[in-house]
């Protein structure tokens, strides 16, 4: 039974990684991080472009999961292929890291700093959880954006030793969080 539940969940999650990679949303985004990446980097070779990076990835993350809540409602078609709600949860995360870690790593080399692309991996899966939960891209780019951009620095600045978003331990909260909504609510 568990060789047969492994299976489907490989065959789901190569279902899902190439859905990803055929998504234009997708693939214009990445062009567009890489772009503005480089050019900062060519502009200020000294200075820190990671920042701007992850801007990209947390739009990134958020397409990758809001995409099938689009006016075409494409999380319908996905239910009815694998109605099995935790298989396709799990299905969905393993195909976007997977999917996502070489855009990451490209996005940190282009940035000068390859140590960040964990981090940016961690940010990114960290927005795809927000995407599942809002299920709109535009709201939940401005939810994560305005987390990112102004609660991060508010809480660092109070709380200098809270290691958030970019830790393992919030990433995975969040994706607890975004498993247990779609697994409970109507598609």
């Amino acid at each position: 039974m568990a060789v047969r539940e492994a299976g489907g969940v490989i065959r789901t999650a190569y279902a899902e990684g190439l859905k990803l990679v055929t998504l234009p949303s997708l693939r214009l985004t990445l062009a567009l991080t890489w772009a503005v990446v480089l050019l900062l980097r060519l502009a200020d070779p000294a200075g820190g472009v990671v920042p701007y990076a992850r801007i990209g990835t947390l739009v990134l993350g958020v397409l990758a999961a809001g995409h099938e809540y689009q006016a075409g409602g494409q999380i319908r078609t996905s239910l009815l292929a694998v109605p099995r709600r935790p298989l396709l949860a799990v299905a969905k995360i393993a195909a976007l890291a997977v999917v996502a870690a070489p855009f990451v790593l490209v996005t940190a080399l282009l940035a000068g700093e390859p140590g960040a692309t964990g981090g940016l991996l961690l940010d990114l899966l960290l927005a795809a959880a927000v995407g599942t939960v809002v299920r709109h891209p535009v709201g939940a780019t401005g939810v994560v954006l305005t987390a990112y951009e102004i609660g991060v620095p508010l809480i660092r600045t109070h709380l200098p030793d809270v290691a958030w978003p970019t830790s393992p331990v919030w990433t995975a909260a969040a994706i607890l969080i975004s498993v247990a909504t779609f697994c409970r609510r109507e598609a």
